[in-house]
């Protein structure tokens, strides 16, 4: 009997019983640098009032095709059409409660959530101390099946050739990892910007930049640095998804019908009990 008692352990073992976790929910999270919601052509963030109906519908049509429990989103506008008279939060995220941070040029970050999955326990805003761009992350800690999981989302700088910003994005990264460095269960999501950018002449990808977070113990779900940018000939990874203490199966990079000039990035998220 100790010998097959033995063996059982040794057999737990190898299977990673001794991480002690257990995986107590799954979502549905989607990531979307949606470009301030464009009129269908990725160039122009901004929809007339007469076609706003059919637009979101377009919009809503993608968001109930993904299914997401989660959505995290970059370049938001709260403004649908130009002159306001249809809000995002309620055309295109109905049955969703959200989490929207300032909207400061081109940057606006956002998380929305259906509270059937998760509810908020606190959120906030940070803004990036060394930036060109007003630059910052909203986080919002979601109780998710009693887990307390931080999602931030979030869009760094992208004039790293500028005299006297040059390091702006790499220490904006390491922002991110120094303030949710002690924190068991975090996925942060945004658009990365990683890559040379030179006035006059195309972007060079980089997705070495990501190293950084391997290097602090974080898992990609961008893992192989595919393109996201621009959606007709996706070549730069600027968006990806960043992990610890959360398992990720499912991944998928999805045109959503060159509704923004991103890729959205789907995948199914493991919420492991204990730390």
């Amino acid at each position: 009997m100790r010998n097959i008692i033995f063996a059982v352990a040794v057999a737990c073992v190898a299977a990673g019983c001794a991480t002690k976790q257990v995986e107590r929910t799954s979502v549905r999270f989607l990531h979307w640098s949606v470009s301030h919601f464009s009129d269908g052509t990725y160039s122009v963030a901004s929809i007339p009032e007469s076609e706003g109906e059919k637009m979101a519908a377009k919009y809503v049509k993608f968001l109930d095709s993904v299914d997401a429990d989660i959505v995290g989103i970059t370049e938001y506008n709260e403004n649908f059409t130009t002159n306001g008279s249809m809000k995002a939060s309620t055309a295109l995220f109905k049955g969703y409660e959200k989490s929207v941070g300032p909207a400061k040029g081109d940057v606006c970050n956002a998380i929305f959530y259906k509270s059937a999955k998760a509810s908020k326990i606190e959120e906030k805003d940070v803004f990036f101390e060394r930036h060109f761009e007003d630059t910052y992350y909203r986080a919002v800690k979601l109780n998710i099946s009693g887990v307390p999981v931080w999602f931030v989302q979030t869009h760094l700088d992208s004039n790293t050739y500028l005299a006297g910003h040059r390091k702006d994005r790499a220490e904006q990264m390491k922002k991110l990892i120094e303030d949710f460095r002690d924190m068991p269960h975090v996925v942060i999501a945004g658009d990365f910007r990683v890559g040379v950018r030179i006035p006059g002449k195309p972007c060079f990808p980089a997705p070495e930049e990501y190293k950084v977070f391997e290097d602090a113990g974080f898992e990609l779900v961008n893992l192989f640095g595919t393109g996201t940018y621009p959606v007709e000939s996706p070549l730069q990874p600027l968006d990806n998804i960043l992990l610890k203490g959360v398992g990720v199966s499912e991944v998928r990079f999805i045109e959503a019908d060159r509704l923004s000039d991103h890729l959205a990035i789907s995948c199914k998220l493991s919420i492991y009990d204990g730390e």
